[in-house]
């Protein structure tokens, strides 16, 4: 993977350390990035949100209150995995909602589909990081490598 912040605002998914899918927060010039993991496309799609929400905010104080169904197409799956997490950023930047718990129903390289457990965020008891603005396609890419799939996104703060 490529370098990462040493200091101790990055972050970092616990699922990392040992193996299993995750996300790191990754050093770029002006914006946020994260590099993503998992066995599978879904958890490589589920780490990815994951990143893009620890980034929006804490989820550690994040409940499932509600439930939302997000969809998303794209015609590979760079496309795909821009159009999902800019899914999840606009019910964010509609409804304040963050999510808490994934589950990717339906995933292929054109369409995936899923539900997210989650609620909105409330700045009196949810720390709050950073307003991100977009999903961008800079430096955008999704690779499969000694069996797991793997992405860099960068985000627009």
């Amino acid at each position: 993977m490529r370098s990462f912040h040493s200091s101790e605002s990055a972050r970092t998914s616990p699922a990392v350390a040992d193996g299993r899918r995750g996300f790191r927060e990754i050093e770029h010039t002006a914006d946020l990035g994260i590099e993503a993991e998992g066995e599978t496309p879904a958890e490589l799609f589920t780490a990815a949100a994951e990143g893009l929400y620890a980034l929006i905010a804490d989820p550690e104080g994040i409940e499932a209150q509600q439930a939302i169904s997000v969809a998303a197409t794209g015609g590979d799956w760079e496309e795909l995995l821009q159009a999902w997490l800019s899914e999840l950023l606009a019910e964010f930047n509609l409804r304040g909602f963050i999510g808490k718990n994934l589950n990717i129903q339906e995933i292929e390289r054109h369409r995936v589909a899923g539900t997210v457990e989650g609620g909105p965020l409330d700045l009196k008891r949810h720390r709050f990081h950073t307003e991100i603005k977009a999903v961008t396609y800079h430096e955008l890419k999704v690779w499969q490598d000694g069996g797991k799939w793997r992405a860099r996104v960068i985000f627009d703060v």
